[in-house]
């Protein structure tokens, strides 16, 4: 640990938060769920799971380890990219499945520890805390043993478990050493830091650093773990705010986490929002505009759904490639009154959308609306009269009642019919793929 002359963050053992946690991921989920249906062994199948397969551009969401083994398929690899001699089995996602299967797993985690301790963080990935498990189902090693045990012989499903005195340690043993070998399992504490977490390199490898994130480091003369966690701690915070603090703090794998703390965010901080990535390149203003219209009522519908509405009203733009002179990317918001109105809304975010934009194709549209409050009336406006929107707002609900009960596609306005529109494709789609 640190020498009898250099006080660490970890000099003081007592100071360290020290609970029994878990983070729990199952092995190339959405592969291995195929695999299963296919009576295939999932660590032994060549199956790659691809989001719009008929798209050379489409993506793998999951390969199996297999593949990433042979072939060095995984999440993120384009179409384009598996050649016919790899004799992969290319599946479409099912999400219906997948959704299924993960309730079902995380029914199981809840049998080794109670609610309040067990925190989802993806669909494939889980965090427990298993403190008060252990009289019951033995020490960290036997107890993720019988988890991962219980899993495979109900969902055929392999998991692999990091274990850590706090989440962070925790979900680093998962990505750094427990996913690589059998029995795919793996401890990290704390004396084991400096050799374990601060030898992550590159800065990108470290959970919670991106590549914009760790370019920033790269600047200040910071490339590894070990060198964030010896860096200056003011100088971090001076360039990052408390996001330095953290990042320092875990370098030296700190993390006061608590899953019995639930963020609750405030009204003003909730938001509803969508977004795409589109499966071609956008070029031209009508095709861009649909695509904005489309998901603005989208998320109107939703504040509809939820009786609320909002004050702010923002897109986020992404272009299809990024040059040297400016980002791939830009975003703009602007003040609205109290509104979930589908014209109001998309209106503000095709105003938003020309003030910025340079006639750069897009590949990615998103909308969001913040600041949000309970809708205990219709809010009208000074620049039209009122029945107008009243009217508008009648139109809203007609056609809510409508799609709820016969379905999106049962009612869907001319525009969504041009080449630009996306809404009757993806109407049948769970989380942008199909169910």
């Amino acid at each position: 640990m640190a020498s009898s002359e250099e006080r660490t963050p970890l000099s003081d053992p007592q100071a360290l938060p020290r609970r029994d946690f878990f983070c729990i991921d199952c092995k190339s989920f959405y592969a291995s769920t195929e695999a299963i249906k296919r009576g295939i062994d999932p660590l032994g199948a060549n199956i790659v799971v691809l989001s719009r397969e008929e798209s050379s551009g489409g993506l793998v969401l999951a390969a199996s380890p297999f593949c990433k083994e042979t072939y060095h398929v995984k999440l993120g690899t384009r179409r384009f990219e598996i050649k016919s001699a790899m004799n992969l089995t290319i599946v479409e996602p099912h999400m219906a499945d997948y959704i299924a299967k993960n309730l079902r797993i995380n029914h199981i985690y809840q049998q080794f520890t109670d609610r309040p301790h067990w925190f989802p963080y993806s669909i494939d990935e889980s965090f427990l805390d298993v403190s008060g498990s252990h009289k019951l189902f033995g020490d960290n090693d036997e107890l993720a043993a019988r988890i991962q045990h219980k899993v495979f012989t109900e969902t055929g499903i392999v998991t692999t478990a990091g274990m850590g005195p706090n989440p962070l340690l925790a979900k680093l043993a998962l990505d750094n050493a427990a996913k690589k070998k059998t029995p795919w399992r793996a401890y990290w504490g704390y004396a084991d830091v400096p050799t374990t977490v601060q030898a992550i390199s590159p800065l990108d490898d470290m959970w919670g650093i991106g590549g914009r994130l760790a370019k920033r480091l790269n600047a200040m003369g910071i490339y590894t773990v070990g060198e964030l966690a010896h860096a200056d701690v003011r100088n971090l915070h001076r360039e990052f705010g408390i996001l330095g603090d953290q990042l320092y703090y875990h370098a030296w794998g700190i993390d006061y986490s608590n899953l019995e703390h639930r963020y609750v965010p405030r009204n003003e901080n909730r938001g509803y929002g969508n977004s795409q990535v589109l499966m071609r390149d956008y070029v031209s203003a009508r095709d861009c505009e649909t695509i904005i219209r489309e998901i603005a009522h989208q998320v109107a519908a939703r504040l509809r759904k939820h009786k609320v509405q909002c004050e702010i009203v923002g897109i986020s733009i992404g272009y299809a490639d990024e040059s040297d002179t400016r980002r791939g990317f830009f975003s703009a918001q602007s003040h609205v009154t109290p509104t979930n109105l589908d014209d109001e809304i998309a209106d503000t975010c095709v105003r938003l959308f020309y003030k910025k934009w340079d006639g750069t194709p897009l590949r990615n549209v998103g909308v969001r609306c913040t600041r949000i409050s309970e809708q205990h009336s219709l809010q009208l406006n000074l620049f039209e009269a009122g029945t107008r929107t009243l009217q508008r707002a009648q139109l809203d609900a007609v056609i809510d009642n409508i799609q709820t009960r016969f379905g999106v596609k049962a009612l869907v306005r001319a525009s969504s019919k041009t080449n630009g529109g996306t809404a009757i494709a993806r109407a049948d789609l769970i989380g942008g793929h199909h169910a």
